[in-house]
Parts: C-alpha cells; structure tokens; sequence
C-alpha cells in the first residue's frame, strides 16, 4: 500500500493573497520597502505601521493583516495613515526600531517612532499598549546590547 503523501501548503503571494489585498484595497493601507522608507516617514500625523515577515514562514502575518485594520479603525481619525513592511524586509526594517518580536504594530508621528506593541495580543491589550504609545510625545530612547564574553 503506497504511503499518503503529506498536503502541499499553499504558498502566499501578499501581491494576491486576499488578506493583503484587503489591506491594501479596503483598509488603506500602503506598502514600503527599504528603498522606500523615505516615503512612509515623510507621511504626515499619526501612522499605524505593521512590521510582519513573509507568511510563508511566519503564519502569524496573516493574522496581522487581518488585525491590522480593525486596530486602525479602533483608533479612528488619530491615525492619518497605515503601512506595511514589504513582508521580505520586514525583520530588517523592524530592527531600526529595536522591535525584536513579530509580527508587530508600531505608531509614528511624522519620522519619529513612537514605539511598538510585539507579537500577537488580545485586543484590549493592543488597544492599551497602542493608546499608550500614541500618547507619547517621542519614542522610547535606543539603547545598544553589548554582549561580553566571559572566561569561565
């Protein structure tokens, strides 16, 4: 008797994918790359941007893409404009802003990062963390790890 062979996973294309078409189409929500940081900083008022990873690796990008939206329309007029991570670039672009867990919802007002809610959360969680941080008049201040290597 031949062995079943496991089920082939879809593979996602954001460019197609009907929760990134939403995001893009229904929610207003734009792209930006590295090439393109430029554009997304220069937009003005308060920003709702979402820093995902490719959904091929990280199934938690498609919940964001469905998050996303609803957190902006929980916030209503305060949020001028919504944005995403080219999902390629994601981690990169997330890691100028120290966010080290993914997918998550950062606010910024004009160029200046405000901070980020990480990972997946319950709403009411979101909608604090992202109350709190659009409240902010800066970001939080950088700070740089300097491992040590110790002799043991």
């Amino acid at each position: 008797m031949a062995k079943p062979k496991p089920p082939v996973e879809a593979v996602v294309d954001t460019a197609v994918h009907p929760l990134f078409a939403r995001l893009r189409e229904e929610a207003g929500f734009a792209e930006f790359s590295g090439a393109t940081l430029e554009t997304m900083l220069e937009a003005p008022g308060l920003k709702m941007v979402l820093f995902a990873e490719d959904p091929n690796l990280r199934r938690e990008t498609l919940d964001i893409a469905v998050i996303g939206p609803e957190l902006r329309k929980a916030l209503g007029a305060a949020v001028a404009s919504g944005w995403y991570t080219a999902v390629s670039e994601g981690r990169a672009l997330g890691a100028r802003y120290g966010i080290r867990k993914f997918p998550a919802v950062a606010l910024f007002r004009g160029a200046e990062y405000l901070g980020a809610a990480e990972g997946l959360m319950g709403w009411d969680e979101y909608i604090q963390a992202l109350v709190e941080i659009g409240a902010r008049e800066k970001g939080p201040s950088r700070t740089i790890a300097i491992l040590q290597k110790t002799e043991d």
